[in-house]
């Protein structure tokens, strides 16, 4: 589903690549839209962990690990050349979302787990007097999650990176604009 999307995606390319037989997958899932449910969530559990880990690290301030979260993701989707891959949620979102309410809302709470952990960082920032007080931290979360997540759109479209270089250089100046 990541390489050929839900809809590219038939029962037996995944037992294929499980290498199981085609009857065993309905002992696990449900439908292929329960097996889609499952990926989201065992590839949003990772990036949560990383995220926290990342975001939580408290030997650096919060906004310069705020600002290093993208950067270091900028730098593995171009070391490892994903610029055809992007965010899996928001692709399988993108792609049938707006036809599959189950999907929609399994993607929707996942993507708003992701934003959490931003705003969380943001929030630690601005009690330590990082961003200016007032900052609306929930709204500045979700427009800079949305615009990252835009930036991975973009990249995928035009198979290059430079999107996600733009994204890292306006988001630090926000960041300076809405600091103490």
């Amino acid at each position: 589903m990541r390489t050929q999307g839900f809809n590219g995606t038939g029962v037996k390319d995944i037992v294929d690549a499980a290498g199981v037989p085609k009857g065993s997958f309905y002992n696990y899932f449900e439908s292929k839209e329960a097996f889609a449910i499952a990926a989201l969530e065992q590839i949003a559990e990772g990036n949560l962990m990383q995220m926290r880990r990342m975001l939580g690290d408290s030997s650096t301030s919060p906004l310069v690990r705020f600002v290093d979260f993208f950067s270091r993701n900028i730098d593995h989707l171009k070391r490892t050349n994903q610029l055809s891959g992007g965010c899996f949620i928001g692709t399988i979102c993108q792609e049938i979302g707006g036809s599959n309410e189950t999907i929609r809302l399994a993607g929707k709470r996942l993507l708003d787990e992701y934003e959490k952990v931003l705003a969380d960082c943001l929030q630690l920032a601005s009690e330590e007097k990082e961003l200016s007080a007032g900052t609306d931290i929930p709204s500045l979360a979700s427009f800079i999650f949305s615009a990252w997540e835009g930036a991975l759109l973009k990249m995928k479209a035009d198979k290059d990176p430079k999107v996600l270089d733009i994204f890292l250089v306006e988001i630090k100046k926000l960041l300076q604009q809405n600091a103490s």
